[in-house]
């Protein structure tokens, strides 16, 4: 994979762009996926993965795009703290970008079990990793990996500059979600055929729930009423639901979205 550095203006512009795709994103398992369509959009790699980690006991989540063989998730949960950036991370706490190239030199990172179990079948040689905490016992962490070339000092930068906006939607989210558990905020809308064929196409539960609302003829702000969520969120939701299902606008989304209700006989798409 060749990535060419930008001039410092195309930074400025993919920071923007970043700022802007999460920072109106406040449910929290929504922030998790559009941060890391965004950031692997930002800083183009071979691999992203996020955990998050919260207070109570197993409260672990964990993505990676694209997602990884499930041996994969078991080679690196057996070899994990193996890994250079998390412990230089657990050694120091100091959360801001790192590389691989910072920590280790590649010799060494060849001879662990880490890298001749896990990185080296997925083709990876380059590791950058940052974290987001929001709490003394909550942490997000960010790592982006290729074969080729080395994340470059402006990347790295980047990332530094992208970070306190990114920990300031992180906490958003997490106050959200704590409002909507004490007023009971949240909105849960039975599975159905044309919302299981939407999560099929690649939609998270939130988009499909948005796509469906606006198929029906709702605006935005009925969507967010609706949802519990932002007018913002919602434009987000719409947003990668478009791009995913390959169209441009409202009506065309509209219109598949009834391509896929016939498809599915969901009776539920035509009464509500």
């Amino acid at each position: 994979m060749s990535v060419v550095d930008e001039p410092n203006e195309g930074f400025e512009r993919k920071l923007l762009e970043l700022i802007g795709d999460v920072c109106g994103l406040l449910d929290i398992d929504e922030l998790r996926h559009g941060l890391l369509e965004a950031i692997q959009r930002a800083l183009p790699s071979d691999y992203v993965s996020l955990n998050d980690i919260g207070p109570e006991p197993g409260e672990v989540v964990a993505l990676m795009s694209p997602e990884g063989k499930p041996e994969s998730y078991e080679l690196w949960g057996r070899y994990a703290f193996e890994n250079p950036l998390l412990q230089h991370y657990m050694g120091t706490q100091y959360g801001r970008a790192m590389r691989f190239s910072d920590v280790i030199t590649p010799e060494k990172l060849h001879k662990t079990p880490l890298y001749q179990k896990v990185y080296r079948p997925m083709g990876v040689e380059h590791q950058i990793a940052f974290t987001l905490p929001a709490g003394p016992q909550r942490v997000l962490a960010i790592a982006l990996s290729r074969s080729d070339p080395d994340y470059s000092d402006e990347e790295r930068d980047f990332a530094d500059r992208a970070r306190p906006f990114l920990i300031q939607a992180y906490l958003n989210a997490i106050a959200f979600q704590s409002l909507q558990a004490r007023v009971g905020a949240g909105v849960e809308e039975p599975s159905t055929p044309l919302l299981e064929s939407l999560l099929s196409c690649g939609l998270t539960p939130r988009e499909a729930q948005s796509l469906r609302l606006v198929a029906l003829g709702r605006s935005n702000q009925h969507v967010a009423a609706a949802l519990g969520i932002s007018h913002r969120t919602v434009g987000k939701h719409l947003e990668r639901s478009f791009r995913k299902l390959g169209v441009s606008d409202r009506s065309t989304a509209a219109a598949r979205v009834w391509e896929l209700a016939g498809a599915g006989g969901d009776a539920s798409v035509a009464v509500d």
